[in-house]
């Protein structure tokens, strides 16, 4: 539960007053706890520092100047979280404004630093088989672990979209399940293949059975799974694979970046995984294009141009160099 100072914020211009006031407004318009926590803790770092610095409590009184020295004491930071602590700030600045406590935000003409176009590496089919062929579908944890694996892989949700699936959710004739508890409290359908049914029929048969409850339980306290019992299995398929970076989000990449190759709508990805903008399905396609043109380079290849030239020039390159031959 986020703390609360008074019920008088709207008359208290002090930074620590109005943060209250912002956090309160972030929870009644259904922002997740997760998200709370996190805009919370930037917020109080802010205060901090700007106790240290001296600057004025009236947030009127806020300068870019007061912002620069903020920014400043994360300089040694990731640009990520540069990227982060500038952004969450601002966007409560750009709510005083949008309230009118303030004329003008002082980050409004303070640029954020700029984040590198990450090209993402997604598995490859070898990658995926190898990891399944580590999960013995002899015993229950197998099976489960199999269908886990094909269930990340073919519709790219997330892992805690994974461990809060029920049965109810999953519709098997139809191929789809309901992701109820998206990020942000937005809720989608997406679609699995056969391949990805038959591993959790198989999973469904060999253990589980068709009960109500949680989807993936843990098969000693038949709890529902959570997500680091997921991470950690992936880890460990992974070390037995001998396949690196083996983690939930890298299926999120793959799917997206598979679905890509494949002639699939950037606006059906989007919908697929729940982003909300097409911002970051375009870093899948920045992955795919890269790679494209990668293959597409023995094409075109200068350096095997020169090497064809020089085994048999022709009458035009002779003519050429002759062309690029100083005058005497």
């Amino acid at each position: 539960m986020l703390r609360r100072r008074n019920g008088n914020c709207h008359h208290d211009k002090s930074l620590e007053g109005l943060i209250d006031l912002y956090l309160l407004r972030c929870q009644v318009e259904g922002k997740s706890p997760t998200t709370l926590r996190a805009y919370a803790w930037t917020l109080r770092r802010f205060v901090q520092i700007a106790q240290e610095e001296g600057f004025l409590q009236d947030v009127g009184q806020i300068t870019p100047a007061h912002v620069y020295s903020y920014l400043g004491r994360f300089s040694h930071l990731s640009l990520d979280t540069r990227h982060r602590y500038h952004r969450e700030v601002s966007c409560f600045f750009n709510w005083l404004q949008t309230m009118g406590y303030i004329t003008q935000s002082p980050f409004a003409n303070i640029k954020k630093v700029r984040l590198p176009l990450k090209i993402v590496q997604p598995f490859s089919a070898d990658d995926v088989l190898k990891l399944l062929a580590c999960c013995d579908t002899g015993n229950p944890s197998g099976a489960r672990d199999r269908a886990i694996l094909l269930v990340l892989l073919d519709t790219g949700i997330r892992v805690g979209e994974l461990v809060r699936l029920e049965f109810s959710d999953l519709d098997l004739e139809g191929q789809r399940m309901r992701i109820l508890h998206g990020k942000g409290n937005k809720q989608r359908v997406v679609a699995f293949g056969e391949d990805c049914r038959k591993e959790i029929l198989s999973y469904l048969e060999s253990y589980r059975r068709y009960r109500p409850g949680p989807l993936f339980v843990s098969m000693k306290k038949k709890q529902p799974l959570q997500p680091n019992a997921v991470k950690q299995m992936l880890r460990r398929l992974g070390k037995q694979s001998g396949i690196s970076r083996v983690h939930a989000h890298r299926f999120r990449h793959t799917f997206a970046t598979w679905a890509i190759e494949q002639d699939a709508r950037e606006l059906d990805v989007q919908y697929l995984l729940g982003h909300s903008t097409p911002d970051m399905v375009r870093r899948y396609s920045a992955t795919y294009n890269s790679e494209k043109a990668a293959r597409a380079h023995h094409l075109f290849s200068p350096a095997a141009r020169l090497r064809d030239t020089a085994a048999s020039p022709t009458r035009d390159t002779v003519s050429s160099t002759l062309a690029l031959a100083p005058s005497s």
